[in-house]
């Protein structure tokens, strides 16, 4: 696979994290990671969780199905060693259905791991960035 092939496949999957984090879907998320002792997670404010059945837990306690939220990543970049590579973005997400509607935005860094079926997500490490005064665009809000 040639490097902008694998920066495609890379940005595909993180694409999906997003998605299952955004639409609560436990299932997707399951689909994009690395499934071993190895895998690791760092929710906002949370110290780090390591194997994956500990970070499936931590998705399945704080995905509540009535929750609706609106994500968006910016800043995105990609960098690939060999078999490893990390994604770095903003992340910003609009909690629409709680009162108030709530703001985070976070740095967040993604680090995938070439396997024999392709890119797949090992750690997922999302870092707090203190916003004050923030109000979100009435047009994100449906």
């Amino acid at each position: 696979m040639t490097m902008e092939k694998d920066s495609e496949e890379i940005l595909r999957i993180n694409n999906l994290f997003y998605e299952a984090l955004g639409t609560r879907n436990l299932e997707l998320m399951g689909e994009v990671w690395v499934k071993d002792s190895r895998s690791g997670c760092v929710h906002p404010g949370w110290t780090a969780l390591r194997n994956w059945e500990a970070i499936r837990q931590s998705w399945e306690s704080v995905f509540d199905p009535e929750d609706q939220v609106d994500i968006s990543i910016s800043n995105v970049t990609v960098d690939i060693n060999d078999n490893i590579a990390w994604v770095t973005c903003l992340q910003e997400m609009v909690y629409i259905k709680r009162d108030p509607v709530m703001f985070n935005l976070s740095q967040s860094t993604n680090i995938f791991e070439k396997q024999e079926g392709g890119w797949l997500m090992i750690f997922h490490h999302a870092s707090p960035i203190p916003v004050r005064g923030y109000e979100p665009d009435k047009k994100t809000i449906q």
